[in-house]
């Protein structure tokens, strides 16, 4: 170890030098081989960070065909091997290494989506190092926001970060901005190049797919690392996926100064000339809308009333682009209120305190024609929504029918998740299986594969369950009776694991009733113990689209109780992960490169569930983007929700149930639900957007509700 190192210091001939590069990250992925030499790791990343920041390794001879660039590239892929031993190292060696893949981004083309990747791992190995340094990581992102071949890697490290609040939580309030900037950006780049193109999406060839599930001691030609392969759909989706996140990652009492930037910057304006905000917007600023001001968790309807149903009346309307629908107890004013949106469904209760008469009060006859009332719905709906001041007719709100066709409509609405959901299989590999029947039938695992399935979420009982299970059975327990879930404010992620599932070799020998589940999943995990390389044909599916391969490597605690500092020439106690995982992400032949673990990645215990959560929620997005290339494009929840809404106001605008009947309406022919056009006034124009009235050239000030809250 030392004389390799001592070659690395000091690099005199290139034959044994590039030898050294090309083979040493796959070495050190041996952890047992290593963990024990704390202090010579140590040296080596010292080694390596110092020639990368000096620029002052080995350059490869003319009649290679090489250039510096691509001996960069190396001694990046073994710095980023290096990162899972980062515990043995001192908080001057961590900066270091954080330092000088942040000096990579800016430095070497050839390597900037490797040190990319390289900061994504650290966030989760290294979270406080990175947060030290993440202005500059941002600045400097924003730096290359026009490479458009890296927007899919800067996009992906967002959505880890906004997911690791201790490598952000030191965050300066005002690179917010910088972070919403570069999402925005992609937005409008992506929608550019979908506008301009039937088929942006570029799929490769297998000759590099085979190039890129190779590890680095294929050699350092160019394949890796260097993709142009650009997918303006998956960054769009994206993009606006990590704005979501980032939003929420705000502290409650600055939410609201974002609201009008982002506002103004999500508006755009068509080939006309017409400002528009398309729907993935729409449903941004109603997530906005619900949460600016709001940091509690999801609602329930309360159970409020002790009287019967016949005591309750009942009223909706459509509100803007939500659903308002008020219950009133009739006689004691008592009222459930729920309020759908696109992004959310809140539920509350309100009711009116009422004195009691004085003495000398006559009384106050009840002349209701259907039993004794002293309110109704309509009352409470007036206190919250209105005033006398007069309201333009196209806006007022629609009172709904209380009729089949509308109770239908709301049961749909409410039936659409106000979650993405994403599904996983999680699939365990004993030694020496490579046979799927095998395979599947295992009903247990390892204890290592146990610790994944306790991070990666929660263990839920599938019978009666209320959530989206993702196929698996809620009633009779024919998929097993508990399943991992995981779940965050706007994401939801299901887990089929076929060790928890029912096993029965004989009426099920094929283990069809697991296949059909972890068969018909985009990703699947694979935990893979059986001392064999994992072939991604091993499971025959069309829909399995990309595999995390992962593998572990057990370290005797004996072996590796001291650990050296960088100020400190004695060794120093520090506590050692027990688990040490190889992850790596394969693809079917149709799929391009999206992950920062398409090379074998080295990550500790502890950093393994949420690093491999992170890569199943971006690799299921880009499948479901992905499976509708063809025609179409995947529809969010979110944007499900809202298309229900918008259909109501298309069936009940200008009708007999509106105040607008007979009112020829304002913008689109869908916004009017068909009547014609129609602007008042000479000296005012404007149209109806989003279920609201825009004045004309004033969309941003008619959307920001931050400005009169």
């Amino acid at each position: 170890m030392d004389l390799l190192i001592s070659i690395l210091e000091v690099p005199n001939d290139w034959e044994v030098y590039s030898y050294i590069l090309i083979r040493l990250p796959s070495q050190l992925a041996n952890v047992p081989l290593f963990v024990q030499n704390g202090h010579q790791l140590s040296r080596l990343c010292g080694a390596v960070v110092l020639h990368l920041e000096q620029n002052s390794f080995l350059g490869p001879p003319a009649s290679t065909g090489l250039k510096r660039g691509d001996v960069a590239y190396c001694l990046y892929i073994t710095l980023t091997t290096l990162i899972a031993y980062s515990g043995w190292f001192g908080a001057v060696r961590t900066q270091g290494m954080v330092n000088v893949f942040l000096f990579g981004i800016g430095k070497w083309d050839r390597a900037v989506k490797c040190c990319i990747h390289a900061l994504s791992l650290c966030c989760y190995e290294m979270p406080r190092v990175v947060s030290k340094s993440l202005p500059s990581i941002l600045t400097k992102m924003s730096q290359i926001i026009s490479q458009s071949y890296v927007a899919m890697d800067i996009l992906e490290f967002l959505a880890r970060l906004a997911r690791q609040p201790l490598a952000h939580q030191s965050l300066p309030p005002d690179y917010m901005r910088l972070i919403f900037g570069i999402c925005i950006k992609h937005v409008q780049n992506s929608r550019e190049k979908r506008q301009t193109t039937n088929d942006a999406v570029v799929a490769p060839d297998n000759a590099r797919i085979s190039n890129r599930l190779s590890s680095v001691s294929g050699g350092m030609g160019p394949s890796a690392g260097t993709s142009k392969t650009e997918l303006p759909e998956y960054v769009y989706t994206l993009a606006y996926h990590v704005m979501t996140h980032w939003f929420l990652a705000i502290n409650i009492d600055r939410r609201a100064d974002h609201v009008g930037w982002i506002t103004k910057n999500l508006i755009w304006k068509d080939r006309h000339g017409v400002e528009v905000v398309e729907e993935q917007s729409q449903v941004t600023l109603d997530m906005m809308h619900r949460t600016a001001y709001l940091d509690l968790g999801e609602t329930v309807k309360p159970s409020v009333f002790s009287s019967s149903e016949e005591h309750v009346s009942k009223k909706l309307w459509l509100v803007g682009m939500s659903i308002i629908s008020i219950e009133t107890e009739l006689t004691s004013g008592l009222t459930r209120i729920i309020k759908r949106q696109a992004s959310g469904t809140t539920c509350t209760t309100y009711q009116q305190h009422t004195a009691a008469l004085p003495a000398h009060h006559v009384a106050i006859p009840d002349r209701s024609t259907t039993g004794p009332t002293a309110i109704c719905p309509q009352h409470v709906f007036l206190q919250l929504n209105s005033t006398i001041s007069p309201m333009p007719i196209p806006i007022q709100p629609i009172a709904l029918p209380d009729d089949d066709q509308c109770k239908r409509a709301i049961a749909a609405f409410d039936r659409i998740d106000t979650v993405d959901g994403h599904k996983a299989g999680v699939i365990y590999l004993a030694k020496g299986q490579t046979d799927e029947i095998e395979i599947l039938a295992n009903t247990s695992g390892s204890e290592a594969f146990d610790l994944l399935l306790a991070g990666l979420g929660t263990k839920v009982p599938l019978q009666g369950a209320t959530f989206n299970t993702q196929g698996l059975d809620r009633e009779n327990n024919n998929d097993g009776s508990e399943t991992i879930a995981w779940r965050d404010r706007v994401t939801e992620i299901v887990f089929h694991v076929p060790t928890m599932m029912p096993t029965d070799l004989e009426h099920d020998p094929q283990c069809a009733n697991k296949k059909r589940h972890t068969g018909n999943d985009f990703v699947n995990i694979i935990f893979n113990e059986s001392g064999l390389p994992f072939r991604f044909d091993t499971f025959a599916s069309a829909y399995n689209y990309v595999n995390i391969v992962i593998t572990p490597e057990k370290v005797k605690t004996e072996r590796c109780t001291l650990a050296y500092h960088d100020d400190a020439s004695v060794p120093a106690p520090l506590p050692t992960p027990e688990y040490f995982f190889s992850v790596q992400v394969q693809y079917d032949a149709s799929i391009p490169d999206i992950s920062p673990a398409a090379l074998a990645t080295i990550v500790s215990g502890p950093s393994l569930p949420g690093y491999v959560r992170q890569l199943v929620l971006n690799a299921s997005v880009f499948s479901l983007v992905w499976s509708n290339r063809g025609g179409g494009e995947h529809i969010s929840s979110w944007r499900s929700r809202l298309g229900e809404i918008r259909r109501l106001r298309q069936r009940y605008a200008n009708t007999g149930t509106s105040a607008n009947e007979g009112y020829p309406g304002m913008g689109t022919a869908e916004d009017r639900g068909g009547a014609k056009s129609y602007v008042e006034g000479d000296d005012w124009k404007g149209t109806l957007a989003m279920g609201g009235l825009a004045e004309e050239g004033q969309l941003l000030m008619n959307l920001d509700f931050t400005r009169w809250t």
